[in-house]
């Protein structure tokens, strides 16, 4: 089957049609323009993977400013790196320029100039996502394979491309795992040899804690980031992270149970951040302090470091409130403030079964249960603000947990209101 057709029978034939346009738009511009990386990649594996990258040889601003144009597509040029996205309907398309990547020191970000096609796909981290498929009119949907790449995709191998991959970039570690791990590949015995021997001199230790954190927060996003989490920790490429997780090498199963966990609370709680639930469970096992120090060099998105946040700060005086809990009014007060990133980590953490029943018991009965009337109401009829507009309302829901039926009329009873 050719590889047009894949697209087809994979995607659909309106992405055809679009990449044969974005081909047409490069040649009428004396341009050749390729899909490039995971796209390739997977198009040969017969899996779907919609981060379409399109690399030009030449400027890639001018080049995607046209296609915005002439496919009437938002465009969003980002000068500082030659690049710019192209949003089509649900579908980004990312492009950029050809260009030749040189390492003045290990670890850091390499220096960047432009270049043709041979020294794009050599810069990459794995032969296997260093493919090319021709989209200009005069190559259509043609396979370019410079280094192998689709022979070791058949023989299931992840191989760098040169003797100094894991040095210049050490991220490339937890990304050579994180590829074997997704498609059951191994590194073949030279990319072997290389990974134990920059792991040996500590490489990743060149690496800023923004950069390992990039990686390990994809980990939590593979289908199975225990499996990953476990080889991280038994390579020995999480302590880089933080030294506290040197030794750690016992698996953590909790980790399975995160997207689980994340999606039964999600009915109840839209808001809830997987990703911060995974990111808990990982920080729970540091010391505080350590932990949010670490998290707030960490370069994760504020919304996650705010839930983090709060679920580490928290979690254990609240389990400790909710083990002592008996009643339903006691459960709902060591429960309601309790963000769901919380919820979730203290369920995860937890091996009390009595425990577990307590937070069933709030997520499917207690936590929906409100009172009608608010403070506002009540300092509206005249009660004077303070702690018995609290008390007031405590004892409307401690009524409202025993019959969930309570009206309006009986809440304003209870409150010593006749009406409002």
């Amino acid at each position: 089957m050719s590889l047009a057709s894949k697209i087809k029978e994979i995607f659909s034939q309106n992405l055809l049609d679009t990449l044969t346009k974005i081909g047409q738009i490069a040649e009428n511009h004396g341009l050749k323009a390729y899909a490039v990386g995971g796209f390739v990649r997977d198009l040969l594996l017969e899996k779907a993977n919609f981060d379409i990258d399109i690399m030009v040889e030449g400027d890639a601003i001018p080049f995607a400013e046209n296609v915005g144009q002439e496919l009437n597509a938002d465009c969003k040029l980002i000068e500082r790196f030659h690049t710019a996205h192209i949003f089509l309907d649900k579908l980004t398309i990312d492009f950029s320029s050809a260009r030749k990547e040189v390492y003045r020191r290990p670890g850091e970000l390499p220096e960047i100039s432009f270049s043709n096609l041979r020294d794009d796909l050599y810069r990459r981290d794995f032969t296997i996502n260093a493919l090319a498929l021709s989209i200009t009119p005069n190559q259509p949907f043609e396979l370019i394979d410079l280094f192998g790449g689709e022979s070791d995709l058949r023989k299931g191998i992840i191989k760098v491309l040169h003797t100094n991959s894991f040095l210049d970039d050490p991220t490339r570690l937890y990304r050579a795992l994180r590829f074997a791990d997704r498609f059951k590949f191994v590194l073949d015995s030279n990319t072997e040899y290389l990974f134990d021997k920059a792991i040996k001199i500590s490489a990743p230790s060149t690496l800023s804690i923004k950069r390992i954190a990039a990686e390990i927060d994809k980990c939590f996003k593979e289908k199975y980031p225990l499996s990953l989490l476990n080889k991280y920790r038994s390579s020995g490429l999480l302590e880089y992270y933080h030294k506290l997780f040197k030794g750690q090498t016992r698996p953590d199963f909790s980790f399975s149970m995160v997207r689980a966990m994340t999606t039964r609370l999600k009915s109840k709680f839209p808001g809830i951040i997987e990703n911060a639930v995974f990111w808990s469970l990982l920080l729970s096992t540091l010391p505080l302090s350590e932990a949010q120090t670490l998290l707030n060099n960490s370069g994760l998105p504020h919304s996650v470091v705010l839930q983090v946040t709060s679920a580490l700060s928290s979690w254990q005086v609240i389990l400790t409130k909710l083990s002592l809990a008996e009643t339903k009014l006691e459960i709902y007060n060591a429960l309601k403030d309790a963000c769901p990133e919380t919820l979730a980590l203290i369920y995860l953490k937890n091996k009390n079964k009595e425990i577990e029943n307590k937070i069933n018991q709030y997520v499917n009965q207690l936590y929906s249960i409100k009172p009608s009337i608010t403070g506002k109401d009540l300092v509206e009829a005249g009660i004077e603000p303070g702690p018995q507009i609290r008390q007031i309302l405590e004892k409307i829901i401690e009524k409202k947990l025993e019959c969930p039926e309570l009206t309006r009329k009986e809440e304003l009873n209870l409150a010593g209101i006749p009406n409002i």
